[in-house]
């Protein structure tokens, strides 16, 4: 893979947030022009300053016709200036070489100046533009992931998407501001670098220019190493984040069974990969590094070789000074060679992170919004379920499997049946976490994925079993489900949710933060919080997963008859494996391994003995069964 291959890469990553900013782009381009030039003119002035000035050589016929007509020119202004300063003064006294020096002097400092003004504002306006193209790339990013399904999201490690988010996004930063800082402005430095070089010697610049591409070698022959490994080693560290997640995540856990040692190992094991990783892409780099700079020193004793044999054999330097202001040009010509070589490496080094940051992009979306989707206002007729089927990549069997179920509106429907048979499945393509494989769900007669997508879930709301709460405060969290709602209506879903007391009894009231994840709330608190975010939506659909089955006796009591207010009027479709919360369901539906298996009432499936009869005898007891408890 070739160096180009590099700068394709980041390219294409970045095309999207570069052509806002091509206009700030072209000034850099033009600063950086400025600024060689306004660093290399000085290095024209050494042959004119020995030869004209300090060490006068007498005329000199001899000499390319572009050096003759800078002399010339030079010697015009200088004895211009001389004259408006000095008067008339005797050729080549003291007076006018000291009038000579200050002249030189003074245009070197308003070369200096310029010089000054142009770095200082390309220096903020290559940052601005390289931090801003990242920024909308990060924020490019996101918005793209989180509009991915939860296909998508239940595949994924956590912590490699969020190595790729900051530490490749960083990288990504770096490079492009190397790109920027020396990949345009280097070249003109060496472009400025080899005009004064060439207007001293110009076979011999020539020959330099010749050996130049040699240098390129090491960067096209290691290029493609460096960038495999560093793929690898950004890889390491995803995983290394992966494992740091989930040790904090579960710090409970992890203290619970004082694994704190048990963790650190492991750790450390996955860091010790990332270092070897590391460190063969470093190798790599270093690699490329040194066989630069045997090249680049080696071509500088050729050039000196070539330039010596120039001056003995033909008179190519007819003063000390030409031959002075050749070499300040060649050893800066060298001197960009080499940062020019380096920034090419580091590209390469952070092409592995704009490979795995497109590896994002490309993923599709498999929630989309059809062309022609429809508004939708209510749940009409209710919620159909036509011979629905749906398969998670790379499982055994159908989580779902010819599905055929009505919900009907006003209704509360419980799912009942053993883990993994297909309750939460059934709940995410109602709400269109994910599509179906075949068959279609159709609400008020339209197959849901031709309604738009914002009016459909503001239709439901949802509750789940370990509720989410933002580091944010409890006010907050609550006008999750309602932004904009007022105060009054945040703590009249309070009150219906049984938790206003709780609140302002807190130091800060509504104006509490809960932690992270709700972290400084019991888990019936955090429970209601969500309840309170669900009534505030008003949705009239309710989807509840799971809702009390992690609380104690006395939270769930509390949570339930929440709940119970929450349902009154609502469509609502429950998933409890405590029997006890949905004996009082309109209907009950019961799944096996992803099928349909039973449908009724409580009082209905017991008299029919069958799976829903054996689930409650496991339950309550083979006793409590035959008395139909």
């Amino acid at each position: 893979m070739s160096k180009w291959s590099s700068f394709a890469s980041l390219h294409r990553l970045v095309r999207p947030e570069v052509r806002p900013q091509l206009g700030k782009i072209a000034l850099v381009v033009a600063l950086s022009a400025l600024v060689a030039i306004a660093e290399k003119a000085p290095l024209a002035l050494i042959d004119p300053l020995f030869n004209r000035v300090l060490f006068p050589q007498g005329d000199v016929e001899s000499g390319n016709a572009l050096l003759l007509a800078f002399r010339a020119t030079f010697e015009s202004a200088l004895g211009l200036v001389s004259e408006r300063l000095y008067g008339a003064t005797e050729e080549g006294s003291p007076e006018r070489k000291l009038a000579a020096l200050w002249t030189i002097a003074g245009v070197i400092g308003v070369m200096a100046l310029l010089n000054a003004v142009a770095q200082y504002t390309l220096t903020l306006i290559s940052r601005r533009v390289t931090l801003r193209m990242v920024v909308e790339l990060r924020q490019r990013l996101a918005g793209h992931l989180v509009r991915l399904s939860m296909r998508f999201h239940g595949s994924r490690q956590f912590g490699d998407v969020l190595s790729r988010l900051s530490s490749d996004v960083t990288q990504t930063l770096n490079s492009l501001q190397t790109v920027l800082r020396d990949l345009v402005q280097q070249p003109m430095q060496l472009v400025g670098s080899l005009v004064v070089a060439g207007m001293m010697a110009p076979l011999p610049t020539l020959a330099l220019l010749v050996a130049l591409p040699v240098i390129a070698i090491p960067i096209a022959t290691l290029g493609k190493r460096l960038r495999r490994r560093t793929t690898k080693s950004l890889a390491s560290l995803g995983a290394s984040v992966e494992v740091l997640t989930q040790i904090f995540t579960g710090i409970r856990t992890v203290k619970a069974f004082r694994a704190e040692e048990r963790e650190l190992e492991r750790y450390r094991a996955v860091n010790e990969q990332f270092l070897d990783s590391a460190m063969r892409a470093a190798r790599a780099l270093a690699s490329i590094e040194a066989a630069t700079t045997i090249v680049s020193q080696l071509g500088f004793a050729v050039v000196l070789v070539i330039a010596g044999w120039a001056t003995l054999e033909l008179g190519v330097f007819k003063s000390a000074g030409e031959m002075g202001g050749f070499f300040a040009g060649v050893g800066l010509v060298y001197q960009h060679v080499r940062k020019i070589t380096n920034a090419v490496s580091h590209v390469q080094e952070a092409s592995g992170a704009a490979d795995r940051l497109q590896a994002l992009l490309v993923e599709r979306a498999d929630i989309v919004e059809h062309p022609a989707a429809q508004p939708i206002r209510s749940l009409g007729r209710g919620i159909v379920f036509e011979r629905v089927s749906f398969r998670y990549p790379g499982a055994e069997r159908a989580a779902i499997e010819a599905l055929d179920l009505e919900v009907r509106p006003g209704e509360t429907l419980a799912l009942v049946g053993a883990s993994g048979a297909g309750k939460t499945t059934l709940i995410d393509l109602i709400a269109r976490f994910v599509d179906v494989s075949e068959g279609r769900i159709t609400v008020d007669g339209r197959d849901l994925r031709e309604l738009k997508l914002d009016d459909w879930t503001a239709l439901y709301a949802m509750v789940g079993q370990s509720p989410f709460l933002f580091h944010a405060t409890v006010r907050e969290n609550i006008l999750y489900g309602k932004p904009g709602a007022t105060q009054a209506e945040v703590e009249a879903a309070a009150r219906a949710a049984h938790i206003h007391d709780f609140i302002v009894s807190l130091p800060e009231g509504y104006d509490t933060r809960v932690g992270d994840q709700g972290s400084r709330l019991s888990g019936g608190q955090r429970q209601r919080i969500a309840i309170a975010r669900a009534v505030l939506k008003g949705a009239g659909l309710l989807l509840l997963d799971e809702a009390t089955s992690a609380l104690d006796s006395e939270s769930e009591l509390e949570v339930q008859r929440a709940l119970d207010e929450l349902m009154v009027g609502r469509t609502v479709i429950v998933i409890a494996h405590r029997l006890s919360t949905v004996r009082n369901a309109d209907r009950i539906a019961v799944f096996e391994l992803g099928r349909l298996v039973e449908i009724g009432s409580h009082a209905e499936l017991l008299a029919r003995g069958g799976a829903y009869a054996r689930l409650h005898a496991a339950q309550f007891g083979a006793a409590s069964a035959s008395a139909g408890v």
